[in-house]
């Protein structure tokens, strides 16, 4: 966690920040130059320009340059340059990672006057609420909101203790369509986009795998229909043909003989754009004209939840009074729309939700701050409360696996029963993580999440996470090849994943832990080898722990 410190606009404005427990380093206090903030802690090193801090939030990085240091401990500064006037700022990726790392994190400008977020209804009505709130609690100020100028509007004013207020934040939510260009017109500081930028847009360079590129949190697509529809599976064949009107009545589908009523949101909305690259256009259909269209994704749940015929299109967050339906893939394995298979990434219609800078400026110091604390550890838990797929790791027994299970048993495709009993042998008593590792098509470099997730992960195990227990980085592939070979090449992608972890932590730092590589190939696919998609959701590294054995 890296921190700048520019007066009261520090992310920790007006804290101060100690543990009041037995200190091994030196104790010393970092003040800002405003005298407005401080950090008390342990100093575990300085390099003549940054000091490392173990504070009660964690080990944070702090610029010597903002600073004054107080305490027997601190080191001669003799060398240290005046302030340059850098903003205040926090790696929000912490210890746990992010979508950016410290080392790569956008630019950010000394400016505290107001900003606006546009784009997404979906991130800015369900979950950027929840973390401007949290953003002021870090910043110990209080939180007045004011209604905006139009529907889906709302403005947030963030006040500090004397009354002043700190910066002023309007949230315009009215579709993913808006983002882009109110970005490129300099008419919003941060674009919301539930689905990811394709390339160049509204005159914006390519942000992808930039640093104004940052992933707030995972979502799905989610198909709903009243709480009372007999109706509990679809396939994406089926849903596709309901949306576009070819499947009328509940009939044709097992239900009651009753005209379907179709819910989607509006033409701007991200949601509609993935749902109709992911589903419609691959069919060569279109949404029903006769679909009612709306904005806002909780008027749309909650009038599929009192419709009988009702379906309706929206984000997992939205689900409420609805009923969400799984999706049945076309070798008959179903995916049931969780927060752990959306963390794996294994649910057909998950996708990830983006905040974007402009990349023709740099970012102010609140909306810096902002984003990154929507990336730190501590914003997890209010994504998770908002609804939304937050980055906690989950765990799953073995029973919760049955589907996939029961799916090698009967799929036709090459079987090892021996490599089978293997697999039950070592997993019957351990717990599949929500950590899962893919890798970029054809080659043996792990995607840009999977990479991050890495990183975070080594982390974690160097810090101790996990005592006591085994960790089996276990390999699978798809069907393609023979099943002796492909159980070689997946042992082989969850060895790069275990040389990833080492090199992401310092040298030796992961020699204590017992990481096994294991590998099983092609059994329990968690998608069709039938389709381009499910093979790539087959080749993959899962992380399981079990207590050690012997």
């Amino acid at each position: 966690m890296q921190i700048k410190f520019s007066g009261l606009i520090a992310i920790f404005a007006g804290l101060t920040l100690g543990i009041g427990a037995a200190w091994a380093e030196p104790i010393v206090t970092l003040t800002s130059h405003d005298g407005a903030t401080q950090i008390k802690g342990e100093l575990l090193g300085f390099d003549g320009n940054t000091y490392m801090m173990g504070t009660a939030v964690g080990t944070i990085n702090v610029d010597a340059t903002q600073v004054t240091c107080e305490g027997e401990g601190c080191p001669n500064q003799s060398g240290v340059t005046e302030p340059t006037g850098a903003a205040g700022q926090i790696d929000g990726t912490g210890q746990a990672g992010g979508a950016n790392q410290a080392d790569d994190a956008a630019p950010v400008v000394e400016n505290t006057g107001p900003f606006s977020i546009a784009g997404s209804n979906v991130i800015g009505d369900g979950l950027m609420p929840a973390l401007v709130e949290g953003y002021a609690d870090v910043l110990g100020a209080e939180l007045v909101r004011e209604v905006g100028a139009g529907e889906n509007e709302r403005v947030f004013r963030l006040v500090g203790g004397g009354g002043n207020e700190l910066v002023a934040i309007s949230v315009g939510a009215h579709g993913t369509a808006t983002a882009f260009p109110a970005l490129a017109e300099g008419a919003a500081t941060i674009g919301l986009a539930s689905r990811r930028m394709n390339g160049p847009e509204a005159g914006l360079a390519d942000l992808r795998d930039s640093p104004d590129e940052n992933i707030l949190a995972l979502d799905g697509l989610i198909v709903i229909v009243h709480p009372d529809n007999p109706i509990r599976s679809l396939s994406l064949d089926q849903i596709a043909a309901v949306f576009a009107g070819r499947i009328n009545n509940w009939a044709a589908l097992g239900g009651p003989d009753q005209r379907i009523n179709v819910y989607v949101p509006d033409d701007r909305s991200g949601t509609l754009q993935v749902f109709e690259t992911m589903v419609m256009q691959p069919r060569r259909l279109t949404v029903v004209e006769a679909a009612e269209r709306l904005e806002d994704h909780a008027n749309l749940s909650d009038l599929v939840s009192i419709d009988p015929a009702g379906i309706g299109l929206t984000g997992f967050a939205f689900a409420r009074g609805s009923r969400m339906l799984a999706i049945r893939q076309q070798c008959g394995l179903v995916s049931f729309p969780t927060s752990f298979s959306l963390k794996t990434e294994e649910y057909p219609l998950g996708r990830r939700l983006y905040a974007y800078g402009s990349g023709q400026a740099p970012l102010s110091t609140y909306a810096r701050g902002l984003i990154d604390f929507a990336l730190s550890d501590a914003a997890q838990p209010i994504i998770a409360e908002a609804g939304f797929v937050d980055r906690d790791i989950e765990g799953q027994g073995i029973e919760v696996q049955g589907a996939r299970l029961a799916h090698s048993l009967t799929s036709p495709e090459e079987f090892s029963l021996s490599v089978f009993r293997e697999m039950l042998t070592e997993t019957i008593d351990a717990e599949r993580l929500s950590i899962t590792f893919r890798f970029t098509l054809g080659s043996s470099n792990l995607e840009a999440r999977s990479q991050s997730e890495a990183e975070r992960f080594a982390r974690m195990l160097a810090g101790g996470a996990f005592p006591g227990k085994d960790i089996l980085l276990v390999g699978f592939t798809d069907s393609v090849g023979e099943f002796a070979v492909n159980r070689g090449l997946a042992v082989r992608r969850a060895q790069r994943v275990l040389d990833t972890l080492k090199a992401s932590v310092a040298a030796g730092a992961l020699d204590a832990v017992p990481i096994l590589v294991q590998s099983y190939g092609e059994l329990t696919p968690v998608g069709c080898n039938e389709t381009a998609e499910g093979r790539e959701l087959n080749r993959r590294v899962e992380v399981w722990i079990r207590d050690k054995r012997g």
